[in-house]
């Protein structure tokens, strides 16, 4: 059973600007908010997610976008290091959270940015970790340390997709979707070595943020309003979709990933 953190949007604001997505005169509609979150909810527990939830902090908007506070594996919690000041208290939370639930917690250097499940994931035994835009590169051997694995590594280039989650979906070990505009052509080259399937998204669903989204064995949830190419390109490996709306969570630059932090 896939189990996950979720943090509900008590203060969802935008309230900074520090991606592309976010502008500051784009209110937030706070009903809105509740019907998005409550549909991804009642998705999850229609698919047998086990949910656990932190509470969200006054002052720390971006907090729910529970990905980004770090990776839990097994009984351990990799604390992240947020790159902007706005949200390294996240992880605080996220921390003494993960202390209630008896993980042991292991920390990078202070200095060293990485920012959790937004950059580090795993798929048939196998890791990958973006970096240049929100986690530093200097974080992967230290990583590779921690969890006891080589990681395979991709430079970040696209600006509107900060995080490896925004931009590279991988639904099995072959299987994997991408947004071909955030790397580089060494970055592609990984891609097609590890993975014998590639689902290249277009720009109309990168507009979606559609590789932000979470596999819960043969299903995809996924932002509403995705292609019906994207939804027959999923098909042809046996996957099914389960759209559900994201257009306020969107206006901070997360979808359904950036919600969501799995356990593994």
């Amino acid at each position: 059973m896939k189990k996950v953190l979720l943090c509900p949007p008590q203060y969802f604001t935008i309230e900074y600007e520090i991606n592309p997505w976010m502008h500051i005169e784009n209110t937030v509609d706070q009903d809105k908010v509740k019907k998005e979150f409550d549909g991804l909810i009642r998705i999850y527990k229609e698919l047998g997610v086990q949910m656990l939830e932190i509470p969200q902090e006054k002052g720390l908007p971006d907090m729910v976008y529970a990905a980004n506070f770090g990776n839990p594996i097994g009984n351990m919690f990799i604390k992240a290091n947020f790159k902007y000041s706005q949200r390294k208290k996240e992880s605080d939370f996220a921390k003494a959270f993960f202390e209630t639930l008896h993980f042991t917690i292991k920390e990078l250097p202070d200095d060293i940015a990485f920012e959790g499940q937004g950059d580090l994931l795993t798929i048939g035994g196998r890791w990958f970790y973006g970096y240049g835009k929100r986690s530093d590169k200097k974080a992967k051997p230290l990583l590779e340390e921690i969890i006891g694995s080589e990681i395979v590594d991709f430079r970040l280039i696209n600006p509107y997709y900060y995080h490896l989650d925004t931009c590279f979906l991988p639904l099995d070990a072959k299987t994997v979707a991408i947004n071909p505009r955030s790397f580089e052509e060494e970055g592609l080259e990984k891609v097609a070595h590890y993975f014998p399937n590639v689902i290249t998204v277009s720009e109309e669903d990168n507009s979606l943020i559609a590789c932000n989204a979470v596999v819960v064995e043969k299903t995809i949830v996924i932002a509403r309003g995705i292609s019906q190419k994207l939804k027959d390109d999923f098909a042809k490996y046996g996957y099914t979709t389960r759209e559900t709306a994201m257009d306020e969570f969107r206006k901070g630059g997360g979808s359904v990933k950036c919600l969501t932090l799995e356990f593994h």
